[in-house]
């Protein structure tokens, strides 16, 4: 019990005041004792009456003030009883079914996607007439089943035939802030019903935990009339973290390729849950949606490592990797989609006085190599015209995927901007500082305190050339980047061998708001070799070295010079990959290259069915990407492009939720209640704990009391009893 006026309570010390008056107003009489007076005695049993009728209107009387006190301080009482006192009379019910992946783990033959929708099914059937009903599935966004709320029950359960295949991750708190806005008008018995599995993951891990913070910025749960949460566990005969096997998302360190040059693609399949993991089952490999064989994998730590090498042709195509299906056959598949060129064009803009920049035109395309991956076009620093991003490099839409920005002295702010525009489109660059590199210029025009594009602040050159024996060298564990991963292994000629008598010194702190870059490649001394940063839709790598023969260094000499020039451009070229591997619910932007007319686009996505947008010009923008899985679009030229929506593997882990996450999502979230059996949701039976005040009853029965007091003294009263003295 809580009271809105606790102040008031010192009132209780008015009790008092009817005892203290009636001591006070007690006669005194003076006994004078005569003859006759025995005969007159009263006799015990009418001694003890008369005190117990004082005593009960003394009783009466400070009751009274009492409850008057009481009633003033407003007291306010939270009970279960108020909650099914209050849910008579028709109310209003969203009811969200999980859909994520975690649903589809079988247990005794059924899932409990299966079993949701049994329970979901019963559950509208037991609604009392009058009472209105909506549903929806969550995954990555609520997907509307019976989108508002209906009085026909027949209806909604129909609709449950709607549910699609679990896959993805529930927005728990997104989807419970969408249904209580839903139920802000109507009746004012409101209940949302939670039907999952009680997976841990998406409901009440860290993330997702502050996600539901915003419920209750958002929606005032403390509220009398707030609507109640209930949340009820469809898996409860399932074994607390049951052991699984699922795939790891498929990674590459070239997110483009040249035609018919190798790219390589890597996964794993990794195990969850306790107990004895048993073997996993077969992987197969598929492209373009084709079977390719199966994939043998290797022992790595924990997990078995997936490691897939592979030629392509020119155009777009879909690596999938599939296990054999398990008891949770919803994590068993990743794609990823690649994008494979004739030529992949670059444009280096040459700074520096001796053409430094031929050692890396020479290791991307060499003049004897009749099919070189890259197609170069250099120009010199002065040669900068305005619209040199947007000329082709070698024939009709080469465009440079890539700018390189070698050992250029200064940048104009016209020349800024121009960069910064190209990175917004999404394309790359690669900054080399050298010896003509002027630092105040580049600090203030391209780093601007973090807010430019440069992935770090350039304080002065360092080293001694003089000195290549004690100059630093790349440490391999540093290597962390997916293009340098293959630089680990200590090769003769390899990058480990290198040696940088001078480089730049770099300062990755200077950023506002950690807008600086992170160090892909670092030397002995502990100073970045490489420092990347994404800006707009592109990417931005920093190398503190030109990349020549200049600083005395050995680099140029060394084989793995060529492998290193590939796989930084490589990773930087595909930095657009991005836009064909995307997260749930991350919209399909496609422009085709070579252009073609605006036209019908057809979109196919996982459940196999087609849609087709109409653009009325390009780009095209395909939302309702929440379905993990392929989606295969089709232009109006009639050219396929895939796309990927990556298959989130924590829903792999079947964690069950504990006691203790459960208390701390109810405690943010507020009138929220876990309860599995269904007849209490459908009935109302014990209701949810609701606060209600008492004071109004508390008054009434003050106003009771003192009709009492009046009749009962007036009864004495006529009794002549009240003047007797009590003895």
């Amino acid at each position: 019990m809580t009271f809105l006026n606790a102040a008031l309570l010192f009132g209780l010390a008015a009790v008092v005041i009817p005892p203290i008056v009636h001591l006070f107003s007690r006669r005194k009489f003076e006994v004078v004792d005569w003859a006759a007076m025995q005969f007159l005695q009263l006799s015990t049993k009418t001694r003890r009456k008369i005190f117990l009728e004082h005593f009960w209107l003394m009783l009466l009387r400070v009751l009274v003030v009492a409850l008057l006190v009481f009633g003033l301080a407003a007291p306010q009482v939270t009970s279960r009883f108020f909650g099914t006192v209050t849910a008579s009379g028709p109310r209003d019910v969203v009811v969200l079914i999980d859909g994520s992946a975690s649903m589809s783990y079988q247990n005794g033959g059924m899932t409990a996607a299966d079993s949701a929708r049994q329970w979901v099914d019963e559950f509208i059937g037991r609604l009392n007439p009058g009472d209105r009903v909506a549903v929806f599935q969550v995954k990555a966004t609520p997907v509307p089943i019976v989108p508002s709320l209906t009085a026909d029950r027949t209806q909604a359960r129909t609709a449950l035939e709607l549910l699609s295949s679990p896959k993805g991750t529930a927005d728990w708190p997104a989807a419970v802030q969408a249904a209580l806005t839903l139920l802000n008008s109507g009746h004012p018995n409101r209940d949302v019903v939670v039907v999952s599995d009680n997976q841990r993951y998406g409901w009440a891990d860290e993330t997702t935990l502050a996600k539901w913070d915003l419920i209750r910025r958002g929606v005032d749960r403390t509220a009398p009339d707030a609507a109640r949460v209930w949340v009820a566990n469809v898996a409860k005969d399932r074994k607390a973290n049951p052991t699984n096997w699922s795939l790891e998302p498929i990674t590459s360190p070239r997110g483009v390729a040249a035609a018919d040059r190798e790219m390589v693609f890597r996964s794993a399949i990794k195990f969850a849950g306790e107990g004895q993991p048993g073997l996993p089952g077969e992987v197969t490999l598929e492209v373009d949606g084709k079977s390719e064989g199966t994939v043998i994998p290797g022992v790595e730590g924990d997990s078995l490592s997936l490691t897939v090498r592979r030629k392509f042709s020119v155009g777009s195509h879909l690596v999938t990797f599939k296990l054999a299906d398990d008891a949770l056959p919803s994590d068993n598949r990743q794609d990823y989609a690649v994008e494979v060129l004739p030529l992949i064009p670059l444009l280096i803009i040459d700074g520096s006085t001796k053409r430094g920049s031929d050692f890396l035109r020479d290791a991307l395309a060499p003049a004897k190599d009749p099919n070189p991956a890259f197609a170069v076009r250099t120009v010199a620093a002065a040669d900068w015209s305005a619209d040199l991003f947007n000329q082709d490099v070698k024939g009709t839409n080469t465009a440079p995927r890539v700018v390189v920005l070698f050992n250029v002295e200064k940048l104009s702010s016209t020349q800024q901007t121009k960069i910064e525009k190209y990175l917004a489109d999404g394309g790359s660059v690669l900054v080399t500082a050298g010896d003509r590199t002027d630092a105040a210029n580049w600090n203030r025009v391209a780093f601007r305190g973090g807010q430019g594009f440069l992935p770090a602040r350039l304080i002065e050159p360092v080293g001694d050339e003089s000195d290549p024996a004690n100059a630093p060298r790349v440490i391999t564990t540093s290597l962390a980047h997916p293009a340098l991963e293959i630089f680990k292994e200590p090769l003769p000629g390899g990058l480990h061998t290198a040696y940088f008598p001078r480089r730049w010194k770099v300062d990755l702190a200077a950023g506002a708001n950690g807008t600086t870059g992170t160090t892909a490649a670092m030397f002995s001394t502990r100073e970045p070799l490489l420092v990347e940063r994404s800006f707009g839709r592109g990417r931005v790598m920093l190398a503190t070295h030109p990349l020549d023969n200049s600083w005395k260094t050995n680099l140029v000499r060394l084989p793995d010079f060529v492998r290193l020039a590939h796989e930084l451009l490589y990773s930087l070229a595909g930095t657009r990959t991005a836009e064909r591997n995307l997260n749930p619910n991350q919209p399909i932007v496609f422009t085709p290259r070579p252009a073609e007319p605006v036209g019908p686009v057809a979109v196919v996505g996982p459940d196999g069915r087609t849609r087709t947008l109409n653009p009325e010009n390009w780009p095209v923008v395909a939302e309702g990407t929440g379905e993990p899985g392929p989606y295969k679009l089709t232009s109006p030229g009639g050219r396929v492009v895939y796309f990927a929506v990556r298959n989130d593997s924590r829903e792999a882990v079947l964690t069950p939720t504990g006691d203790d996450d459960k208390r701390r999502v109810a405690e943010v979230v507020g009138g929220m209640q876990y309860e599995d059996d269904m007849g209490q949701i459908a009935s109302h039976g014990g209701g949810s704990p609701v606060s209600a005040e008492l004071w109004w009853p508390l008054l009434m029965l003050v106003i009771a009391f003192l009709a009492l007091e009046v009749v009962y003294t007036r009864k004495l009263t006529d009794r002549g009893e009240h003047s007797v003295k009590a003895d």
